[in-house]
């Protein structure tokens, strides 16, 4: 449904130009959900920002392709995007509180929302549809929610009127970026259930750097380090046999249920500055497996997606 072609996307400060996106490439298939996961700085949130192009006015697209149906997103104009955003593709962003206004209602924010996308509805079928969606999204006395300004509600209760508002004209994608962030396991286990239920046949983006939220709710997952994905696979396939040293240090992070006793091994090092040129592999400072090459040559991709000179079938075993 959508192919993103050798990205690039810079940000521009006063001294600096941050190289945030560098030659990404993926698809996202009819009815998949895809999970893309990394460390904060990664550059998870502002890809995902650049296929509604809902970039920063500091960042911008330098080079690479977006497609959705016949179309590059990179290319359209405004209006057109405005077609697309929400109609066709919605966005379930980061921070709950950010994402609505304060000064508005709930039901006031879910209705204008829905008018635009159809402007041939009456203001009674949008708050129907709006009344509908709090009802769907679980939250509790929804008449009553709808009259309510965010700031009144909860946690759990603003992310799911977040979904409901990126829900409302029905998108064929949805992209949900960290959307179980600062919510408790019970609540993060009810977000990610509904979601699975309300996404149900259509296609989902997860934005995370929560592998176990992967497991539990992917079919597909890209690895993401340094503005680059380092690994591509079916979530039963990483978890089973991570082939890049990131993933395998990302997967040995996370605490195990069945691991008492055990220590968790955190990642050593920091993530390389990305408003300087990178040699080699972005990885290796950080990597006890590095090679020379890995310091000298940028490491393509080697069986199966994954990008990591190890697995170059040339090397000497």
């Amino acid at each position: 449904m959508i192919e993103v072609k050798d990205l690039e996307i810079t940000i521009r400060t006063q001294s600096h130009k941050i190289q945030a996106v560098r030659g990404v490439s993926f698809k996202l298939n009819e009815g998949e959900k895809l999970g893309i996961v990394g460390e904060s700085g990664c550059g998870k949130t502002i890809l995902m920002k650049s296929l509604l192009q809902l970039l920063p006015p500091t960042a911008s697209v330098d080079r690479g392709e977006i497609w959705y149906e016949g179309k590059d997103l990179v290319k359209l104009q405004e209006k057109e995007l405005q077609k697309i955003r929400g109609k066709e593709i919605g966005m379930i962003f980061q921070d709950p509180m950010t994402s609505l206004n304060p000064t508005l209602k709930v039901g006031y924010q879910i209705t204008e929302g829905y008018l635009r996308h159809f402007p041939s509805a009456t203001k009674k079928e949008a708050e129907a549809r709006a009344l509908e969606l709090l009802v769907q999204v679980g939250i509790p006395e929804p008449q009553l929610r709808l009259e309510q300004y965010p700031h009144v509600l909860s946690g759990g209760l603003r992310q799911r009127i977040v979904i409901a508002l990126a829900l409302a004209a029905e998108p064929r994608i949805l992209i949900a970026d960290e959307p179980t962030t600062a919510l408790d396991v019970t609540v993060q286990a009810q977000i990610l259930d509904l979601l699975q239920h309300l996404q149900k046949g259509k296609s989902t983006l997860l934005i995370t750097h929560d592998l176990s939220l992967v497991a539990a709710f992917c079919d597909r997952v890209l690895v993401m380090y340094a503005g680059q994905i380092v690994e591509e696979a079916d979530v039963e396939e990483l978890f089973a046999r991570p082939m890049h040293p990131y993933t395998q240090k990302l997967l040995q992070s996370i605490p195990r249920i069945d691991g008492k006793g055990e220590r968790l091994l955190p990642i050593a090092g920091s993530p390389p500055d990305l408003s300087q040129p990178i040699q080699g592999c972005a990885f290796c400072p950080r990597c006890v497996e590095s090679m020379h090459i890995c310091r000298e040559k940028h490491p393509p991709f080697f069986e199966k997606k994954v990008r990591c000179w190890l697995l170059d079938p040339r090397r000497v075993k």
